[in-house]
């Protein structure tokens, strides 16, 4: 919880406080509807990690059905996709609350595009996440994960600029890695 709680703090008041107006710029707000990927891929994988403890004290044990194994990685991209919702509606407080005046919100429509885009990234990278800790070991989806989140920051720090234009491009592609991805989870969970 404390972690939370920082995190809400950093990336939502005080970067937006930084930024000031600079925050509701179409290509800020739209990395941060993205920011659910950063936390429901390792979600996924803890979900996934088969024995290992929970924050609840309880164990994890490798999912029986289909079912089981989708509604782990739906709860994984909630929390995610909440949390970058949270941040959002924080910058969005903060700035408006700061610099007062009359409501400041960011470009609604491209928003709305970049949010499905994140939802689908978070879908993808925590299938990914569920699959390599089935098959392999969290551990190992966790490394997985960390050099996915890095290739992505790369692309962000150069082409950040073209988020707003790719966002249903990226909704479309991300959609079809999760779909086939999927089929990896399914090979693992149901039995030959």
């Amino acid at each position: 919880m404390l972690l939370h709680a920082a995190l809400i703090a950093v990336f939502g008041v005080l970067l937006p406080w930084w930024k000031g107006s600079e925050f509701l710029d179409p290509v800020l707000s739209s990395a941060y509807v993205c920011l659910g990927v950063l936390f429901a891929a390792p979600a996924a994988a803890q979900a996934f990690s088969g024995g290992g403890p929970q924050n609840d004290g309880s164990q994890t044990t490798r999912p029986q059905t289909m079912k089981d194994a989708i509604l782990r990685i739906a709860r994984a991209v909630g929390y995610g996709e909440v949390l970058a919702l949270t941040f959002l509606v924080a910058g969005v407080l903060t700035v408006n609350l700061t610099y007062g005046g009359s409501l400041r919100l960011p470009q609604l429509d491209i928003l709305a595009e970049t949010a499905l885009l994140g939802l689908a990234a978070s879908a993808a990278m925590a299938i990914a996440a569920a699959w390599m800790s089935l098959r392999f070991s969290a551990a190992v989806a966790r490394r997985g994960m960390r050099f996915c989140f890095l290739a992505m920051l790369i692309a962000y720090y150069y082409w950040s600029f073209r988020l707003p234009d790719v966002a249903l491009t990226g909704t479309a592609i991300c959609v079809l890695i999760a779909m086939g991805l999927l089929y990896f989870v399914w090979r693992e969970v149901v039995p030959r």
